[in-house]
C-alpha cells in the first residue's frame, strides 16, 4: 500500500511554507465590502474552529505553524498569487472543518462568504463545497446553502474564489461556515453581511436535521463486507526481480488459512478473509502503476497479466483453494470456505489508448468517464467469469477492493462519478464494493456516499512519526464514521524490536479501544510471502511471537499488560 505517498503532498506544502516566517513582508488587503445597505457582522469577531475528526496526534502540528488568531474575522484578506503571506489559514486533513462564530445578539442575515486558494502544485486545493448554516442557540442549526467549487478541482494555475450564499433574509444569533478538508485547504476571511438586530420581515430558518454518524465500528462479520472478520492482504502480481514473489504457494498461504502451532501442526482456523491485490512498487509490466498516477498510467494488458496471476492454478488462488482444502480436512470442517477479495486496479485518466475492452475495433480513452466506467465492468465481468470457470471449492468470492488509497478529486473531476459506478455494478452482481483509505485520505469520512459498502482505514502510525496516542485517535475517527480499523506491520518487524513494539500498540489500542472485538480488521504486511508467514517459521521467540500474538487477536484473546493509568492517559 502505497503509505509513504500520501505524505508527499504534505512535504510540498511544507516546503512552499518555508518563508512564511516573514510574512510581515506582505501587505494585507482590505476584505471586500458588504453590499450597500449591510455591515459586515462578525467582523472583529472571535470564532473556534472544529475538525469533524480529531487531528490532535496526527497533523495538528504541521498546520498549527499557519494559524494567525483572529484572521478569519480581522477585515483582511491574503494575496491572490500566493497563500505565503500569513492571511490564508491552513487547514490538514481532518475531513472538515466548522468554523462557528457567536454574534453576540440575534442580527438579520443576508449573505455569508469565504475566499479560499488553490495551489496543486504546493497540495492545497480548494474545498470541495462550503455549508453555510445559522443558528439562535448555537445548538440547533439551519442549513441555509451549500456551494460546490465553480473551478475545477484538478486545475494547475493558482487562483482563489469565493463561495458565497447570498439573497436570504434570516435572523440568527450563531454562524457557522463548514468546509471539506481533503488535504491542504487555506482560508482567508469570514464575512457575513446583513443588518444588526431584526429588520422587518426576517425570519427564523427552519431547523436542519443534524449530520447523523454511525457512532460504531464497522461490526465484524458484517454483510457490508462479505461476513469478513479478519482479512490479510494478500500481495501478488508483477515483480521482475523476483518472479515467486508474486505467486504465493499452497506452503506459504496454509499459515495464513490455519494456525500452525510451533510444532507445525495445524490446530484452528486463522484469517476468514483474503484480499489480493497488486505489489506498488513493482507496478506493472509495461511500466505503469496499478494505483492512480496520470505519469504512469496501466494498459489492458496490464491488467490481464494481473488477472492471469492472480487465478493462477499452482499459485495465488489456486494455491489458496488447495490450502483452505487441507487446513478444513485437517480440522474436520467440510463446508468451510476463506471469503476473498479481489482489487480493482484505478483507471488513470492519461491512458487514452487503454486497449480494446469490447472487442468493437476501438480501443479505450481513459479520459472519458464512459470509457473508464466501460474498462471496470470489462474487469469485473473478466474476474466473475474466471472465478465461474475455476469453481474453486474452498473459496467464495464476496467482492471487490478499489485498490487506489484515496478519492482523487484533484486528479479527476469524474471521481466521484467513477466510484458510484463502481459500486453500484459491483452490487449488481450480488458483491461488495471495499476500500481501505490511507489515514484520513481525500474522501474518508464520505466513502459510503461515494458508492463504496465498506471501509476499513489505515492508522499510520508504523509508517508516520506519529506518537502512539495517534491510535486512540484513529480509532475514534474510524468508530464515528462506522469505519474498520486496518492493523498494520512493518517489513523491518521480523529485525527490529521498536516495530514490533509499534505493531503490539496496534493490538493494544484494539484491546482498550474496542475494536478487537468490534470491528473488522484487515491487516497489512509486506509481501514475499509476508510478515507473517516469517514469524509463523521464525525459530527466535521474539519473531514467532507476532503470529502467535495475531492468532489470539483474531480470536479476541489478546491480553496485554496495560494499567489503569496508561489506559486513562489514551
Amino acid at each position: 500500500m502505497k503509505k509513504t505517498l500520501a505524505l508527499l503532498t504534505d512535504l510540498a506544502f511544507l516546503i512552499a511554507l518555508i518563508s512564511v516566517s516573514g510574512s510581515a513582508a506582505f501587505l494585507a488587503k482590505p476584505a471586500p465590502p458588504p453590499p450597500q445597505g449591510m455591515v459586515n457582522l462578525v467582523q472583529g469577531r472571535a470564532y473556534s474552529v472544529m475538525p469533524l475528526v480529531s487531528v490532535k496526534y496526527s497533523f495538528a502540528s504541521s498546520e498549527a505553524k499557519y494559524h494567525l488568531a483572529d484572521a478569519l474575522t480581522d477585515g483582511k484578506i491574503g494575496s491572490s498569487n500566493s497563500f505565503k503571506d500569513g492571511q490564508w489559514q491552513g487547514y490538514d486533513h481532518g475531513g472538515a472543518r466548522s468554523v462557528v462564530i457567536d454574534m453576540g445578539h440575534v442580527n438579520t442575515v443576508r449573505q455569508l462568504q469565504e475566499r479560499f486558494i488553490q495551489d496543486r502544485g504546493a497540495g492545497v486545493h480548494f474545498p470541495r463545497e462550503v455549508t453555510y448554516a445559522l443558528s439562535m442557540n448555537g445548538k440547533d442549526w439551519a442549513v441555509v446553502g451549500t456551494v460546490g467549487s465553480k473551478m475545477p478541482l484538478t486545475s494547475q494555475a493558482v487562483a482563489t474564489q469565493t463561495y458565497a450564499v447570498s439573497g436570504i433574509d434570516y435572523q440568527a444569533k450563531y454562524v457557522r461556515m463548514t468546509f471539506t478538508v481533503d488535504d491542504w485547504v487555506l482560508a482567508d476571511e469570514f464575512q457575513v453581511f446583513g443588518n444588526p438586530g431584526i429588520a422587518a420581515g426576517a425570519t427564523v430558518p427552519k431547523t436542519t436535521s443534524p449530520v447523523a454518524y454511525h457512532d460504531e465500528y464497522l461490526p465484524p462479520g458484517s454483510p457490508k463486507v462479505g461476513g469478513i472478520k479478519n482479512m490479510v492482504l494478500i500481495y501478488n502480481g508483477y515483480y521482475p526481480s523476483k518472479p515467486a514473489v508474486g505467486q504465493n504457494t499452497v506452503d506459504e498461504l496454509t499459515p495464513y488459512v490455519g494456525y500452525e502451532t510451533k510444532s507445525g501442526r495445524i490446530n484452528d482456523f486463522m484469517f476468514d478473509g483474503f484480499l489480493f491485490l497488486p505489489f506498488v512498487a513493482a507496478g506493472a509490466p509495461s511500466g505503469g502503476m496499478y494505483y492512480c498516477s496520470t505519469a504512469h498510467p496501466t494498459v489492458m494488458s496490464d491488467w490481464v497479466y494481473y488477472l492471469d496471476n492472480t487465478f493462477g492454478t499452482s499459485y495465488n488462488l489456486g494455491a489458496l483453494n488447495t490450502a483452505t482444502g487441507n487446513v478444513k480436512e485437517i480440522l474436520n470442517d467440510p463446508s468451510y470456505k476463506v471469503k476473498v477479495e479481489i482489487a480493482i486496479p484505478y483507471p488513470s485518466t492519461t491512458a487514452t489508448n487503454f486497449g480494446d475492452v469490447n472487442v468493437d475495433g476501438i480501443s479505450e480513452n481513459l479520459s472519458l468517464l464512459s470509457d473508464r466506467e466501460n474498462v471496470i465492468k470489462w474487469y469485473v465481468d473478466q474476474v466473475m467469469k474466471r472465478w465461474k470457470a475455476a469453481d474453486y471449492a474452498n473459496l467464495q468470492l464476496v467482492g471487490f477492493y478499489w485498490y487506489e488509497e484515496g478519492a482523487d478529486f484533484s486528479v479527476d473531476d469524474s471521481e466521484a462519478s467513477m466510484l458510484s459506478y463502481a459500486g453500484k455494478y459491483v452490487r449488481s452482481l450480488g458483491k461488495v464494493l471495499t476500500w481501505i483509505p490511507y489515514y484520513q485520505a481525500s474522501g474518508f469520512a464520505e466513502w459510503d456516499s461515494l458508492g463504496f459498502d465498506a471501509a476499513i482505514m489505515q492508522p499510520n502510525y508504523v509508517f508516520d512519526k506519529f506518537p502512539e496516542k495517534e491510535l486512540g485517535e484513529a480509532a475514534a475517527a474510524c468508530k464515528k464514521l462506522g469505519m474498520g480499523v486496518e492493523l498494520e506491520i512493518h517489513w523491518d518487524a521480523t529485525k527490529d524490536s521498536e516495530y514490533r513494539a509499534k505493531y503490539y500498540a496496534y493490538l493494544t489500542y484494539g484491546v482498550t479501544r474496542n475494536y478487537m472485538k468490534g470491528a473488522v480488521h484487515a491487516y497489512y504486511q509486506n509481501g514475499e510471502p509476508g510478515t507473517f508467514y516469517e514469524s509463523c517459521e521464525s525459530k527466535d521467540p521474539a519473531i514467532r511471537a507476532i503470529y502467535d500474538q495475531t492468532y489470539r487477536f483474531i480470536k479476541g484473546t489478546y491480553t496485554p499488560y496495560v494499567s489503569k493509568k496508561d489506559i486513562e492517559k489514551q
